[in-house]
């Protein structure tokens, strides 16, 4: 039972001290589950072996990754409730306090029995009153002490806990703490980088419990803090999905016939998206070094997937594929970025090279589709946005080597956020671009000395699109031609590309020409990159 004496002298230091320790406890368990998932099951991998035995190795490793993972985030629930009483409650003490203190200026003193009684029988000031206020304070220090004793009885751990039990728990704990999420900056990385940097260990904590989702796709903050984010939100959607496809499936069991095709489309949709989903999953645990820096599983889906530490590179790479990227397909698209962080590993220290692959936009799903702007008028900021939000994480002060990479349609996002936006970029790559709707690489704003073109002899993509996103200018004889970035005229670097056939060799490790050119570029070795024509930096 709360007192007043009791309130007034609460030692409320003990709280803190064991918000700190369940602070460390959430970033100890953090960092077993990255060794249970990447630094057990990445090895078992890598490792060959096959079999009934491996697989029921790999499960094993991956089932106690996440039961330690779904550990981290409730601890972190747990020392938000109880940092939230910590703070409600030392509010409530700092009220009582003060109105004792007023009522002993008034002539009052407190009883052992906590009743008020005047000091001063001739002074005009009423006991019941201020007996009155005083329990007004204890009664609103008894419902916080009462809300996060069922808060952390809600959290007490069980063996079936799974992410779906935490979500629950993350949506009861934030709005019992009262956090918001416009405290958290968007569209601005500088802004976000600074809020962060302000927070203590304790509040970041907080926000991590509460808005994982929200944090993991906020341009500005530091790669790890994104991954470990958005990690949770990935592992939050699943059983979500996971749950909306079992509800889906019983509905279409039970209604027999009756909206058969349309329970039946809602089911295979569904299981499409957890296959997406678990398939990114699988990504992220075979090595250790990658960071989901980006998920939502929403329509298509989009992810963004860093190979090494941006944060610590001195050569990055950001890779934004083309018509028909999606959630579902970003396997192939990280196994290109893998070949070119090997390539410029080879020529630098690889512990100096990340190699980003953005799905962060909604691409085009058909050749079709792609003939409008729209979609790259869409993800124009957003790519921008993040490519500020690299450097920011980086330290802009580093300037620090930064290369984007366009390929096809991804082109075309390009050509709209450096016209619009503005890239943050130090070099601009290229490939199997159908046109960037400008005529000259220098109206990219950038030094057209480095901005660098690829296109295969036989790509059918650069002739075919040049219709929909190649400017016209006037030809020989008065016809008007297109300009792809691969003419002569648009006044880029045309780097060779032998042994590349059709629109997607050009990351091929069995023809490694227009590989290797790629990087030379990102690591700034611009003499090693064999041009067809233009001017080295």
């Amino acid at each position: 039972m709360v007192t007043v004496s009791g309130l007034r002298d609460a030692a409320l230091g003990g709280l803190d001290r064991v918000v700190a320790e369940w602070a460390e406890l959430a970033a100890a368990l953090d960092a077993l589950a990255g060794r249970a998932t990447t630094g057990v099951g990445g090895p078992l991998r890598a490792s060959h072996w096959t079999g009934a035995d491996a697989d029921a190795a790999a499960r094993a490793a991956a089932v106690r990754g996440e039961q330690v993972a779904v550990a981290a985030q409730e601890a972190r629930c747990v020392l938000t409730v109880l940092d939230t009483a910590a703070e409600q409650l030392r509010a409530a003490q700092r009220e009582v306090r003060v109105g004792l203190a007023e009522a002993a200026s008034a002539g009052f003193t407190l009883s052992e029995d906590g009743r008020v009684l005047r000091a001063d029988p001739g002074r005009g000031a009423d006991a019941a009153t201020v007996e009155r206020r005083l329990a007004e304070h204890v009664r609103r220090a008894a419902e916080i002490d009462d809300r996060c004793a069922r808060a952390l009885a809600r959290l007490y751990p069980t063996p079936a806990a799974d992410w779906a039990d935490t979500a629950a728990d993350r949506v009861a704990v934030t709005a019992l703490a009262g956090l918001r999420p416009g405290a958290i900056p968007k569209g601005d990385p500088a802004a976000a980088a600074r809020w962060w940097a302000g927070l203590s260990a304790t509040d970041r904590a907080r926000y991590q419990a509460a808005y994982p989702a929200l944090l993991g796709a906020t341009d500005g903050l530091p790669t790890e803090v994104r991954d470990r984010a958005n990690r949770v939100a990935l592992a939050e959607a699943k059983a979500a999905v996971a749950a909306e496809l079992a509800t889906a499936r019983a509905e279409r069991d039970a209604a027999g016939r009756v909206d058969d095709a349309r329970r039946r489309f809602r089911v295979t949709e569904l299981k499409g998206r957890l296959a997406a989903i678990e398939s990114l999953e699988a990504i992220l645990g075979s090595a250790a070094d990658l960071f989901l820096m980006g998920f939502d599983a929403r329509d298509d889906g989009r992810a963004i997937v860093a190979i090494g530490n941006p944060d610590r590179a001195a050569h990055t790479a950001v890779y934004v594929p083309g018509t028909g990227a999606r959630l579902a397909h970003i396997g192939s698209d990280v196994a290109r970025m893998r070949s070119l962080w090997q390539a410029a590993g080879r020529l630098t220290d690889p512990g100096e090279v990340s190699a980003i692959t953005w799905v962060g936009y909604d691409a085009p799903d058909t050749l079709v589709h792609a003939t409008t702007t729209s979609y790259a008028d869409t993800a124009a900021p957003a790519l921008a946005r993040f490519l500020r939000g690299v450097g920011v994480a980086q330290g802009i002060e580093t300037n620090r080597h930064l290369t984007v990479i366009g390929h096809s349609y991804g082109s075309v996002v390009l050509g709209q956020a450096a016209r619009r936006e503005g890239l943050f970029a130090k070099d601009v790559i290229v490939v199997g671009s159908p046109g960037m709707h400008v005529t000259r690489a220098a109206d990219l704003d950038l030094d057209p000395r480095h901005v660098w073109v690829g296109a295969a002899h036989d790509d059918m993509v650069v002739a075919l699109g040049s219709g929909a996103h190649a400017p016209a200018v006037a030809g020989g004889g008065g016809r008007p031609r297109r300009i792809t970035p691969d003419d002569a005229g648009f006044g880029a670097n045309r780097f060779t590309t032998d042994g590349a056939e059709g629109h997607s060799d050009y990351w091929s490790t069995r023809r490694p020409t227009a590989l290797d050119n790629q990087a030379a570029i990102v690591v700034g070795n611009y003499a090693a990159v064999r041009l067809l024509w233009g001017v080295r930096p």
